[in-house]
């Protein structure tokens, strides 16, 4: 009979063992759901507000990012109150404080996304538009001079297009790129000659056509190809009969 009562005992201990490891099992699944949730929420916003801390948001933007902010740390309060309270992580799955709290924080970051892209394109407003190498091309006359402006236009615009595109600058270098990729775009375009006298643009034009022949150079053309320095670019060759 002891011998029995002591099996008993030995077999009600393991249970209860066995009991309490399940749900400590059961307590390390919940504290690492409820820490999953939040870790992926919270990551998400504070790398947000790496990426646009340095861009200046309007006072509307400002106001809304602030208010947002204040009710996440609310809830943030909350939240720690209720685990002061009963040490019981498992309860944050029925507390609606939880939901709130994840609730707020994506709606923070949805503020500082907007916030931040508003600012980007305010930034890039303030330097005006820049002109695509193509529309260019087609209403610039196409001399030498004119062609290497445009190449070196374009090589500047398209790093710069490749940085205005993105809803987000990436870093703060990425203003700095900008300011300096529009620099360029505009020493090339000022070192385009848009006026040219109608002969040498007549010339110009069917040299880019292959029509060009002697009658197009004329002596106002000559004249200014000397000027340019240019008359040395073309070769006079026969054509075939």
């Amino acid at each position: 009979m002891t011998t029995l009562m002591a099996n008993c005992q030995k077999l009600e201990s393991k249970i209860n063992s066995l009991e309490r490891a399940r749900g400590l099992a059961a307590d390390l699944n919940h504290i690492q759901q409820r820490t999953g949730e939040w870790n992926s929420r919270y990551s998400k916003l504070t790398g947000l507000r790496i990426q646009t801390d340095f861009l200046t948001s309007s006072s509307q933007d400002g106001a809304t990012v602030s208010t947002k902010d204040e009710a996440l740390r609310q809830n943030a309060r909350k939240v720690l109150s209720r685990l002061n309270e009963n040490e019981n992580v498992k309860e944050l799955t029925r507390d609606t404080a939880w939901t709130r709290l994840l609730n707020s924080c994506e709606g923070l970051t949805e503020a500082i996304a907007v916030a931040g892209r508003n600012a980007w394109r305010s930034y890039l407003d303030t330097f005006g538009t820049l002109e695509s190498p193509a529309t260019l091309r087609l209403r610039t006359p196409p001399t030498p001079t004119n062609e290497e402006a445009i190449d070196a236009y374009e090589r500047s615009y398209s790093k710069f297009i490749l940085i205005e595109r993105r809803d987000l600058p990436q870093s703060s270098d990425d203003l700095v790129q900008v300011t300096a990729h529009i620099a360029s775009c505009r020493v090339a375009f000022a070192q385009i000659q848009f006026d040219l006298p109608d002969d040498v643009r007549f010339f110009y034009e069917a040299i880019s056509t292959g029509k060009a022949t002697l009658a197009h150079v004329t002596p106002n053309v000559a004249t200014w190809l000397g000027e340019q320095s240019q008359l040395e670019r073309f070769r006079v060759r026969i054509i075939a009969q």
